[in-house]
């Protein structure tokens, strides 16, 4: 049986769906998607996602509705948050940053920083509006139960602070003599850690005020492989690294236990 097409939907709005009929009120948007993309008609099956962890199947009706199969509080699935959340703070490129969210949501990345920094393009584009529906469409496209979190733009500077405990702190840089892989480093994380941010740098490299400021705050200098890669590249090769580290560490905790 073909798995079902996805609809992601925000968490809030179950809260207006009545125990006694289940039924969701769609969007607009959300109308056309079902009905003239993907050409469903009424009573055809669709997956429903809050984008926090819960799964619905649901059934489109006349009116412009969905009706589930349970209640808003009995979901079919239930996923729970991952233990380690990562998180990547991407200096946003003149092209390149839509692709790095969708990759970065079709891996499994939690949360999404887009920044500002010393060398940045001037002609790069902030369109949260924009990325959100990125994200949307890559939560519903990866079939995933959870919808990274995206930040407002910041500046760099606003990030070099000191990690709070059971977390890493990683500025990802180049051409300097004894950096550790970012690979190992995440080998080495021991089970406390929690959180993992990553920080990728402008096509110029951070300047030598933003590295100095970033590792007095105690982030630790990374390399991504021996390449120079360009900033879309490092995020998408940074957000793998991290999420198959965190499999592995799973899968190696979960072994521990049995």
């Amino acid at each position: 049986m073909a798995e079902l097409r996805r609809l992601l939907v925000e968490s809030q709005r179950f809260e207006a769906i009545t125990a006694s009929d289940h039924l969701l009120s769609l969007k607009q948007d959300e109308v056309h998607y079902l009905r003239r993309v993907l050409r469903l008609r009424n009573g055809q099956a669709v997956a429903v996602v809050d984008g926090v962890g819960h799964f619905w199947e649901a059934h489109l009706q006349a009116g412009d509705f969905l009706k589930l199969d349970t209640s808003p509080s009995s979901p079919c699935l239930q996923q729970p948050r991952h233990r380690q959340q990562l998180a990547l703070a991407v200096v946003i490129p003149k092209r390149g940053f839509e692709e790095v969210l969708r990759m970065s949501c079709e891996l499994g990345v939690n949360r999404i920083q887009p920044l500002r920094s010393d060398r940045c393009t001037p002609q790069a584009e902030d369109r949260p509006l924009r990325w959100k529906v990125i994200l949307r469409e890559a939560v519903e496209q990866s079939e995933q139960l959870w919808q990274p979190e995206l930040l407002p733009i910041a500046e760099a500077s606003s990030l070099w602070k000191s990690a709070p405990v059971h977390a890493v702190f990683a500025l990802a840089t180049t051409r300097r003599q004894g950096l550790i892989d970012l690979q190992l480093l995440m080998e080495g994380l021991t089970p406390e850690i929690n959180q993992v941010t990553v920080a990728i740098g402008p096509e110029g490299g951070w300047s030598p005020i933003e590295e100095c400021a970033a590792e007095a705050a105690g982030w630790v200098p990374v390399a991504l492989g021996d390449s120079i890669l360009r900033t879309c590249t490092a995020a998408v090769a940074a957000a793998q690294t991290m999420v198959s580290s965190r499999r592995i560490s799973l899968a190696r905790d979960q072994s521990r236990s049995d």
